[in-house]
């Protein structure tokens, strides 16, 4: 059974604003590999929890890294090590899982099952009435929960509603003023079925560092391959 819910991840669009290409590439990404609205999910780090913002997929224009897991000898299948659950990382599990280019453009056939990022809390207080993208916010509104999608566009959402809405990525100013500063840098794991018979999370970059596992590249927007 997954630790984190799946459910369709659903934006809604801020005023006028037009969304390029790439950006409407990574939304459209976003609705494929996605699975749920963002939401709070408490994780522990050194035996210090903090509340962060989890959500099924990997953000950015490029999103990295690009993870080749590499075949055995004689066989399509690796050996490595995840996670029970990722909220605590305190139960390593050995886990085989196939071998290919493990990213969210990847169309290789291997072991995933969803790719998951945890961020920072990080939210705004509007300090003056102001309009951005066609959207008006009131002195006293607050946009919380900022997601990084791409090329310098973020979701929110507003005064703890639950739909989201699209615009440039905020920052303090005379408008804004930034109520939730970060606790704890973000991680993106990745959620796999093992030949074994059972599901681990692992981290992108302890994946990384583990036996036969290199970094691929892109090659282009929206294709990966190996190095």
């Amino acid at each position: 059974m997954l630790e984190l819910p799946i459910k369709p991840l659903w934006f809604q669009s801020g005023g006028k604003m037009k969304l390029s290409l790439n950006i409407f590439l990574l939304v459209f990404t976003a609705y494929l590999y996605a699975g749920d609205k963002p939401y709070q999910l408490p994780i522990t780090r050194h035996g210090v929890t903090h509340t962060m913002i989890a959500y099924n997929f990997w953000s950015g224009e490029y999103p990295k890294p690009v993870i080749h897991v590499q075949s055995g000898i004689q066989s399509n299948w690796h050996k490595m090590m995840g996670y029970a659950s990722l909220r605590r990382m305190d139960k390593r599990k050995k886990c085989t899982i196939r071998s290919g280019i493990y990213h969210p453009w990847s169309k290789d056939k291997i072991s995933l099952i969803n790719y998951y990022s945890i961020v920072p809390r990080v939210s705004y207080l509007v300090q003056n009435n102001t309009t951005i993208n066609g959207q008006k916010f009131k002195k006293g509104d607050r946009l919380e929960n900022e997601i990084y999608l791409a090329e310098g566009s973020c979701s929110y959402t507003l005064n703890g509603k639950k739909a989201r809405f699209e615009t440039y990525c905020i920052d303090e100013d005379t408008h804004f003023k930034k109520i939730n500063y970060p606790s704890h840098p973000s991680e993106q794991w990745l959620y796999l079925n093992c030949k074994e018979g059972y599901n681990v999370f692992v981290q992108d970059r302890d994946l990384l560092t583990q036996p036969n596992v290199n970094l691929g590249q892109i090659s282009e927007y929206g294709k990966v391959t190996e190095k």
